[in-house]
């Protein structure tokens, strides 16, 4: 099983590498043109040389046609999503919370990506994750008998939304430039779908806007960026609700002990 669900999550992490690439752009859609191809010489890639990591290696990095540098980033996410697969197998084991967290990381990875390279989150992937996602929420909570579980559930798709919209309008008007884009505002609420809504994200806008701060920070004094310079915070919300699907209970159960509520 552990070794289905990597080759799988290299397959699932192989079609996201063609999201991210696609999605984007407005010359070429998911499904059009049907095989993958190279960016830099359009050739299209045979089965072969599309096998996740193996083909990778065997062509040691380069187009098997025009001989140009392959993105290491191909690679990674495919790693990246297997391991976060193995990861979520490990936390959830066979059950429909694996299933949701299976979606939910397939729809954060490309989301990191693109936000980071492009500084958009794409409708069309929220889009899926929240119609997933609530499929797969109604089904827990039919298999529980648990209608509260689908309603936390809703009510933190609306809470996540809100909260980032309240923060966007109030950032805005202090710094008197856009604070926030609507993308971020969107990821927010699919975060309080996924996860529900308190503490849990409460603990996502704390870990996100920290780790935000600590990167940004660093850029910024590396001479990377200057202080007027964007810096995507998709990135930082996708890796926080990463966080917090994983191990939210037992961080929040820290805190309570570290401030002394039993």
């Amino acid at each position: 099983m552990w070794v289905f669900i990597f080759l799988f999550g290299l397959a699932i992490g192989s079609f996201l590498n063609v999201c991210i690439y696609r999605i984007p752009r407005a010359d070429v859609s998911i499904h059009s043109p049907r095989r993958s191809f190279c960016p830099d010489c359009s050739e299209p890639i045979s089965p072969y040389d599309n096998i996740p990591i193996l083909s990778y290696l065997l062509l040691r990095g380069k187009c098997r046609h025009c001989r140009s540098t392959i993105s290491l980033l191909y690679p990674l996410v495919e790693l990246a999503t297997a391991g976060l697969f193995l990861v979520m197998y490990y936390r959830f084991g066979l059950t429909l919370e694996f299933l949701l967290a299976l979606v939910f990381v397939a729809v954060l990875v490309p989301i990191f990506v693109i936000d980071a390279q492009h500084y958009i989150i794409p409708n069309v992937l929220i889009v899926v994750g929240l119609i997933l996602g609530f499929v797969i929420v109604c089904a827990i909570a039919y298999q529980r008998s648990d209608v509260w579980y689908l309603l936390i559930r809703l009510i933190g798709a609306v809470v996540g939304g809100m909260t980032l919209w309240l923060v966007a309008v109030v950032g805005s008007a202090v710094l008197r430039k856009t604070a926030m884009g609507g993308g971020d505002i969107k990821l927010m609420a699919l975060n309080g779908l996924f996860l529900g809504a308190w503490p849990e994200l409460a603990m996502v806008i704390a870990f996100s806007a920290f780790s935000g701060a600590v990167v940004g920070t660093t850029l910024i004094i590396s001479g990377i960026k200057d202080r007027q310079s964007p810096i995507p915070y998709g990135p930082f919300l996708a890796g926080a609700a990463v966080l917090v699907l994983l191990w939210g209970d037992n961080l929040w159960r820290m805190y309570l002990q570290s401030v002394g509520w039993n």
